[in-house]
């Protein structure tokens, strides 16, 4: 029943953060097809494998510690479908589905669909690439900010920060070196977020 339950909640995001970009495709282009191009899913005609390589890597350096912090010092708690599975079953196929469905589909996808594919593009056209991508990027952290909300500000300061950058520079990377591809962003957003999880439960849990 956790697992469906993820499920359920991983397409209901989905699809609601699909479909505010994609009403406003339909308004300014007056069309459905070539939506999901639109959106940025296509590969890049150059590769950008190494940007994707070296942001993943960094992104692994530069957060682990914040994030570990935020776990220990009980600002950040971990909830949800795939703690509740893990509780519930450990390691087993359940669990690992849950935290797939929800590191893949749930979080990286549907974010990565309304912020690097829609919300990044329009305001890099209202304020130009790295401006727009930085105002989606504090947008996109101020989204995290209810996971810590209540527990201080040097916690909300880290979270907002930690989650904008990744939110920046995923947007860099679609923008400038995936020629406006979220496929990249999508890959480095899911591993992350599988990661992330398997940490907590291994160590904090």
């Amino acid at each position: 029943m956790i697992f469906v339950n993820q499920l359920f909640s991983a397409v209901i995001q989905t699809a609601v953060l699909t479909a505010i970009p994609f009403l406003w495709y339909l308004v300014s282009r007056r069309r459905v097809s070539g939506f999901f191009r639109w959106l940025g899913f296509y590969r890049a005609r150059r590769s950008p494998a190494g940007w994707s390589a070296g942001i993943f890597a960094g992104f692994l350096a530069v957060t682990a510690l914040p994030y570990l912090w935020l776990y220990h010092t009980g600002s950040l708690t971990c909830s949800g479908f795939t703690a509740d599975a893990y509780r519930a079953y450990g390691w087993s196929p359940l669990t690992i589905g849950t935290i797939l469905v929800w590191a893949v589909v749930q979080t990286s996808l549907s974010e990565e669909i309304f912020f690097r594919g829609f919300l990044a593009k329009r305001l890099a056209r209202v304020f130009g690439t790295r401006p727009g991508c930085a105002v989606q990027g504090l947008l996109f952290g101020l989204l995290h900010l209810p996971a810590v909300w209540g527990r201080g500000l040097l916690p909300a300061v880290t979270i907002i920060g930690l989650t904008g950058s990744i939110g920046f520079a995923l947007a860099w990377l679609s923008q400038e070196k995936a020629e406006g591809s979220i496929l990249y962003g999508w890959m480095i957003h899911a591993a992350v977020n599988i990661i992330s999880p398997i940490v907590v439960f291994l160590f904090l849990l």
